[in-house]
């Protein structure tokens, strides 16, 4: 018996239920702060990796704030 869209989003909303329920859970949070953080303490090599990873982030936010900037700009304008 195959599964109708309407079990689909079933599944769907129940499993992001699950997930969202976990990830919001202390332990969750604590246990991926000590990845983290060992990741880090390891070397420079995983420093120079975020290092690079969050300049590329930027980068493309600046670039995506400048080819949007009429969607934002009127919005600050408007502030007073």
């Amino acid at each position: 018996m195959a599964l109708t869209n309407t079990d689909k989003k079933e599944v769907e909303r129940i499993a992001r239920k699950e997930m969202k329920d976990f990830i919001t859970k202390p332990q969750f949070k604590n246990e991926i702060e000590k990845l983290i953080d060992l990741q880090i303490k390891n070397g420079r090599k995983s420093r120079s990796e975020i290092v690079d990873i969050v300049s590329k982030v930027m980068l493309e936010l600046y670039k995506t704030f400048w080819f949007r900037r009429s969607m934002w700009q009127s919005e600050i304008k408007r502030v007073k």
